[in-house]
């Protein structure tokens, strides 16, 4: 009886305690379930009073209601210390969209200052994951787009200017990331390419954009998506993947691209029409800036092997959202 105590007692501290922000959204619900399919890491979900989590629950470890209705260091130093966490992931959004960029900048920093600052109060070894997006990865002249962050101050490309919005919330987290980073925080940032599965979210971004493309029409008052936008798709799945290889790593940092597909707009939205049966006259797509999304190196360095494709998932996605019934498909 004392060896198989011995056994466990090994097999627990071999555990990772994993502090996840925005588990009950679609991406964070994902890394709960694929986190505890692993031997070697266990989840916490640092949630809002008010939040659900019943999908979740079956997947975490335990799960943690902030003290107030937005998250602190403070909620995020009492995990640490209570669980022995030795990895935070940040994957919180504000949702919906502020009116303003600056109101918008407020609310989208708050869960990743949590993290950050909790995390540095008590050690700098704690590896803070944090997320942004392709946007904030886009060079000024278009072309090839790797893991490495712009320059300061670099222009923007004329095709951008519908997503001022996004690209800049983006670069201000960032910016917040290498800022902890400089000052010998332990840090890494995983940038996700356009996400898709067989259960988007409702009434999601992406969902809004393929929508407008096929039926003409701008959904709850977005810009028209220029049809020559080109960015890249990625499974929940694979991105799943990239964060528990990130985790593993746990390199100081570390910047990961998740970007298997290269399709623009257009043509994302003709697939999508072709799998609904849906009527759509595609506009002629022209990649005017070659742009091309590039991930070989974090594939290189994280070993992985991006396993969906978007015509295989496309179909499985059509049929989730009408079941769900987030949109009109007509």
């Amino acid at each position: 009886m004392s060896k198989e105590k011995d056994v466990l007692d090994e097999k627990n501290r071999s555990v990772k305690n994993i502090l996840l922000l925005g588990a009950t959204g679609y991406i964070g619900g994902v890394l709960c379930r694929r986190f505890s399919q692993t031997q070697d890491f266990s989840v916490l979900a640092l949630v809002r009073p008010s939040s659900n989590t019943e999908a979740i629950k079956p997947f975490c470890k335990d799960i943690i209601r902030s003290k107030e209705v937005v998250f602190s260091a403070e909620d995020v130093e009492a995990a640490i210390c209570k669980y022995d966490v030795k990895t935070i992931i940040n994957v919180a959004w504000s949702k919906p969209l502020e009116s303003t960029k600056q109101a918008q900048f407020q609310k989208d920093r708050i869960a990743l200052e949590a993290a950050l600052h909790g995390a540095s109060a008590l050690s700098p070894d704690i590896h803070v994951i944090t997320t942004s997006g392709n946007f904030s990865l886009t060079t000024a002249e278009g072309g090839r787009i790797t893991e490495t962050p712009p320059p300061k101050g670099f222009a923007k490309p004329k095709y951008l200017e519908w997503g001022e919005s996004l690209s800049a919330v983006n670069l201000m987290k960032d910016a917040l990331t290498e800022e902890y980073i400089s000052q010998v925080g332990n840090a890494s940032i995983v940038y996700p390419s356009s996400v898709y599965g067989s259960s988007p979210t409702c009434g999601g971004f992406w969902d809004f954009a393929i929508q407008q493309f096929i039926t003409g029409k701008p959904y709850w008052g977005y810009e028209p998506f220029p049809p020559d936008f080109m960015t890249a798709w990625v499974h929940v799945e694979d991105l799943a993947q990239c964060y528990i290889a990130t985790a593993r790593r746990g390199e100081k940092g570390g910047h990961y691209l998740a970007a298997p597909e290269n399709l623009s707009i257009s043509q994302m939205a003709t697939l999508f029409a072709e799998a609904a049966e849906v009527k759509f006259q595609a506009p002629v797509f022209e990649n005017k800036d070659n742009v091309v999304f590039d991930d070989s190196y974090t594939r290189e360095v994280l070993q992985l092997e991006w396993k969906h494709k978007v015509a295989d998932e496309v179909k499985a996605w059509v049929e989730r959202i009408k079941e769900l019934g987030t949109y009109f498909l007509g």
